[in-house]
C-alpha cells in the first residue's frame, strides 16, 4: 500500500488582488462594476458637454451683444470720412492753378419699399476707392444709399464710387456694403442755424452743410435663443470742415450767423 504525499497548496495572493480559484488566475471585472464605471463615465461626461455647451451660449450671446454696436460704428466711420472729405461744389480754384470744378451736393429724404426712412446723398470727395486704388487722392463722386439684395432680400447700406468723371460714357461704380441688415438710414444737414431733411447745393449758394446728423437702425436678433427681431439705434454727428453754411448769408433765406 503506498504512501500518500501531501503538499502545501500555492500561497494565497494579497488582500485586496482578484484572483480566480486556487490556480492563481488572475479574473476580469464583473457586469456589474462595468456598469458602475460606465455609468460614472457618463455622469463626467454629461457634465463636461454641459460646461462646455454653456460656454458656447456665452460666446454666441456676448457675439450678438458686441457685433451691432462694431458694425454701426464702423458704418459710421466709414460715412464720416466721406463726408468730411466732401469738396465745395462748383468750387472756383483758378488762382491757385486748379482748373475749376463743377459738382454738387444733393440729398434728398426718401423711404424704401417697408416704407421706412431711406435717406439718399451724392456728393463729391477725394474719398478712397476700394477698387480703383491707383485713383485714390482724386476728386470721386460718393453715393450713399440703402439697396435691397434681391438675392436674401435683406436692406443693406451701399456705398458707390465713380472715380472717372471725364469719361464720355458713365462707367460702373466700385460698389461696397457697408452694413447689412439696416432698418433705416436717416440723414439731417445743418444749415448754422435749423436742421434740414435734405440738401441742395444748387439753392444754398453751393455751399456744404455745416454738419450732417447720421442715424443708422439695425435689426438684430434677441438673443441665440430668441430669434424675435429687435431694432437698435445708432446716432452721429459729423461736422464737414470745407463748409462755410454758417456764416453764408445766402444760406437758409439769408439767416447765416
Amino acid at each position: 500500500m503506498g504512501v500518500l504525499a501531501w503538499s502545501a497548496p500555492p500561497p494565497r495572493p494579497s488582500p485586496g488582488v482578484p484572483w480566480e480559484g486556487e490556480r492563481g488566475t488572475p479574473r476580469g471585472f464583473t457586469l456589474l462594476e462595468l456598469i458602475v464605471a460606465m455609468g460614472m463615465v457618463a455622469i463626467v461626461a454629461t457634465a463636461l458637454g454641459s460646461a462646455l455647451k454653456a460656454s458656447f451660449d456665452l460666446a454666441n450671446t456676448a457675439q450678438l451683444t458686441i457685433e451691432p454696436a462694431r458694425t454701426a460704428a464702423l458704418a459710421m466711420t466709414m460715412v464720416e470720412q466721406d463726408l468730411q472729405n466732401a469738396v465745395v461744389p462748383n468750387a472756383n480754384w483758378t488762382d491757385i492753378g486748379v482748373a475749376p470744378f463743377s459738382g454738387t451736393f444733393e440729398a434728398e429724404q426718401s423711404t424704401d419699399s417697408r416704407g421706412r426712412e431711406s435717406d439718399e446723398v451724392q456728393f463729391y470727395a477725394n474719398s478712397d476707392s476700394p477698387v480703383h486704388i491707383d485713383a485714390n487722392g482724386e476728386i470721386k463722386q460718393v453715393t450713399l444709399q440703402v439697396v435691397q439684395d434681391t438675392a436674401t432680400g435683406e436692406y443693406d447700406l451701399v456705398r458707390r464710387v465713380v472715380r472717372n468723371l471725364m469719361a464720355q460714357d458713365q462707367p460702373q461704380p466700385d460698389e461696397e456694403i457697408i452694413c447689412r441688415n439696416v432698418a433705416s438710414f436717416t440723414l439731417q444737414y445743418f444749415d448754422g442755424t435749423n436742421w434740414n431733411t435734405s440738401w441742395d447745393s444748387t439753392a444754398e449758394d453751393n455751399t456744404l452743410p455745416a454738419a450732417v446728423q447720421v442715424t443708422l437702425q439695425l435689426e438684430r436678433p434677441m438673443s441665440a435663443k430668441n430669434s424675435t427681431i429687435k431694432t437698435l439705434t445708432y446716432t452721429r454727428t459729423i461736422m464737414l470742415p470745407l463748409s462755410t453754411a454758417a456764416l453764408d448769408p445766402n444760406v437758409n433765406g439769408g439767416s447765416g450767423l
